[in-house]
């Protein structure tokens, strides 16, 4: 009797370098699919230094991050391919960022960089590689429901990284998986690593934008937003001039820390006049918003509207979740959002994302203040 030659499914797998992406690559080749290593080498900033081109290289996509994702594929005896991304990395990502902070918005790279770059240009890959899905180490789970797939948050809520996700097309959800977020926690991702003995498992997470080394946001600023951010007046709620600020550019809504002025009370940005280049600080009280609307809105959902009374919003990676009162679809791709308890400290150009009661991400967009 002839038996049947099934053709393993194949997967190409984001590997980073890091603990995350080198696990799930595992994880999958323990679970039968047929892997494809690849490595994204994304846009580093060059500056001029005693003559010289320069500069530190991008987190992401650094040498040592490039050998240690080869490394890995090594070990696993799987093939390993480094993509150039560079440019479609600075045009998508490295841009947006710039333009938002042009604009006093609060950007957030990792959303559109997912969007773009690693569920856009990875995912339209899978043709080129005779792949069926696209497997990343993000801390997230697909979970399939009456035969629909949605995006959910990751088993160990304290790494998820749905937040991140919630811009991608729904139409990849089916393609996509994500091998480590049914695992209970970081620790046991870390064991994983060491058990099966790769070299990179005590390797430090990183916890910075990745084409910013050094977490240095002010003077990436500085080199490239190139816009004039001079010194102004910080006032308070009434228009009392009460400090001087370093430059608009360099502070966000809801920011505590930083703000320079005599008076022993703690104050928070509250707004940034750009007409008049001043910042508005006032009281946490005064920092409360209670009504947002999202833009630009993107659906994991056909149904969204079906959850209105079953919603909640999460304003900032890690940040908390805050309920939803009223919900309403002003457009096609415009949300409005009324918070039950309202939130200080959110800014224009962050993403809201919301959820519902078994953490599905329905959507999200752009926040705006409504005033």
């Amino acid at each position: 009797m002839q038996t049947k030659n099934i053709k393993k499914q194949k997967v190409l797998v984001a590997m980073s370098g890091g603990i995350d992406s080198s696990v799930a690559a595992y994880l999958l080749k323990e679970q039968g699919y047929d892997l494809i290593g690849i490595h994204m080498k994304f846009w580093t900033e060059e500056r001029k230094q005693e003559g010289f081109l320069s500069g530190k290289e991008n987190k992401c996509c650094s040498i040592e991050s490039v050998e240690d994702a080869r490394d890995v594929c090594n070990q696993l005896n799987i093939p390993f391919y480094v993509l150039n991304f560079r440019d479609d990395f600075k045009d998508d990502v490295v841009k947006y960022f710039i333009n938002a902070f042009k604009a006093g918005l609060t950007p957030n790279p990792c959303v559109v960089c997912n969007k773009k770059i690693k569920f856009g240009l990875l995912y339209e890959k899978l043709k080129e590689f005779d792949a069926d899905y696209v497997a990343t180490g993000h801390y997230a789970r697909i979970a399939k429901i009456s035969g629909k797939y949605y995006l959910q948050r990751a088993k160990d809520i304290s790494k998820d990284q749905s937040y991140f996700l919630h811009n991608i097309d729904k139409s990849v959800l089916s393609k996509t998986i994500f091998p480590i977020g049914e695992i209970d926690s970081k620790e046991q991702v870390r064991k994983i690593a060491f058990d099966i003995g790769l070299r990179i498992s005590q390797k430090k997470d990183s916890q910075e934008i990745c084409f910013i080394p050094g977490n240095d946001y002010k003077g990436f600023i500085a080199r490239n937003v190139r816009h004039e951010s001079p010194k102004g007046d910080i006032v308070d709620m009434h228009g009392n001039i009460i400090g001087t600020h370093d430059g608009l550019l360099y502070y966000t809504i809801g920011q505590r820390k930083g703000i320079n002025t005599k008076l022993i009370t703690p104050l928070y940005v509250i707004k940034k006049n750009f007409k008049n280049n001043t910042l508005i600080v006032g009281s946490l009280e005064d920092c409360t918003i209670n009504n947002i609307n999202l833009l630009n809105a993107n659906f994991l959902t056909d149904d969204i509207d079906d959850y209105k009374y079953d919603m909640k919003i999460q304003i900032r990676y890690r940040g908390k979740d805050l309920e939803v009162e009223k919900f309403n679809i002003i457009n096609n791709n415009t949300l409005n959002i009324v918070l039950k308890d309202g939130d200080v400290g959110i800014a224009p150009g962050q993403f809201g994302v919301l959820y519902n009661k078994d953490n599905i991400v329905l959507g999200g967009g752009v926040i705006n203040i409504k005033e």
